[in-house]
């Protein structure tokens, strides 16, 4: 063989491993920016919540100023052991009068119960009792991985269950935001789900995460999708014991008979509001969807609160009697 032709070969292997290593190396910090809990250079994360006052007849009684601070305050501590064996904890609020309606509020990625907060204070003012986990990885659950929505799903069927032996015939609504939504939709389309879930509520959840992360990369970094996407996800189920092919909104909801409300802001950056039509085409169970002009990622209820509440009462009423 020519000396010219083993340097061009010899050249060509060693472009290819310089090209597999940084794969290697791209995969590894892209599941530590985006799945890593203990990564805490400038990790991905949705707004930070805002702290919303509370009415002034309620500071005047003693009520904490903020919203996020009434539900630490005035909620129970409760915990469960997960499928993985990790402790999960969540905030439990009493209904002001009993009833058998539980309210499972399922926040979103990098947020936490206090990002529910409103959604809390609100159903338990209309009469539900709630419940609004930390997902594990985030607060003061344990765990290390974030799992967009497939560990989490495997936790609220936890929940669930944590709410079944409260109230054995309880009647439970599902209200997810953002991963939250992801989670509650692939929650609605588990085999495993309690008959006793009548409802669910998914606004401004992703269709799948493949797609998200895809967007994500571009907005970012400029990077396309492949190959990086399917190095990581290897690697997240080398590591997270799942991959990105299962976190997969639009199969879990053509599964579900759950009655599902679908939301999104037209304003959405984060989770593309093209991503609404996608889940809510695939939907096969009774659904209805709202879109609120205006409203950025996971803003639809300050948006417009009344266009918000009134849509959900109206769904709930249809659906839960």
């Amino acid at each position: 063989m020519k000396k010219s032709a083993k340097i061009a070969i010899y050249s060509l292997i060693s472009l290819c491993v310089v090209m597999v290593v940084g794969l290697i190396l791209g995969a590894n910090y892209m599941f530590a920016y985006a799945l890593d809990s203990q990564f805490k250079q400038g990790a991905l994360a949705e707004e930070e919540v805002e702290m919303e006052p509370l009415s002034e007849e309620d500071v005047s009684q003693g009520i904490p100023q903020t919203v996020e601070e009434w539900l630490v305050a005035s909620s129970q501590r409760e915990t469960i052991i997960s499928h993985d064996g990790l402790e999960l904890v969540g905030y439990y609020l009493a209904a002001p009068a009993p009833t058998d309606k539980y309210a499972l509020l399922v926040h979103g990625y990098k947020a936490g119960p206090t990002g529910m907060a409103h959604y809390a204070r609100y159903y338990q003012d209309a009469g539900w009792n709630v419940v609004v986990p930390h997902h594990r990885a985030h607060g003061d659950s344990q765990g290390r991985y974030i799992g967009m929505g497939w560990l989490e799903h495997y936790d609220m069927l936890g929940w669930l269950s944590r709410i079944l032996t409260m109230e054995p015939d309880a009647r439970i609504l599902m209200h997810g935001v953002s991963m939250g939504a992801a989670t509650t939709m692939l929650t609605t389309g588990s085999a495993n789900l309690p008959a006793n879930v009548e409802v669910a509520i998914a606004d401004c959840g992703y269709n799948n995460v493949t797609a998200e992360f895809t967007h994500q990369l571009k907005e970012i970094f400029g990077l396309p999708g492949f190959p990086l996407l399917p190095v990581t996800s290897l690697l997240t189920k080398l590591k997270a014991d799942y991959s990105f092919d299962q976190v997969d909104c639009e199969a879990a909801v053509a599964r579900s008979s759950t009655p599902t409300l679908f939301i999104h802001g037209d304003g959405d950056g984060f989770v593309p509001f093209e991503m609404l039509d996608v889940v809510y085409s695939a939907a096969t169970c009774p659904k209805e969807k709202l879109v609120v002009p205006g409203a950025g990622h996971a803003k639809a209820r300050e948006t417009d609160p009344e266009l918000y509440w009134s849509t959900v009462n109206s769904f709930l009423s249809r659906y839960m009697n």
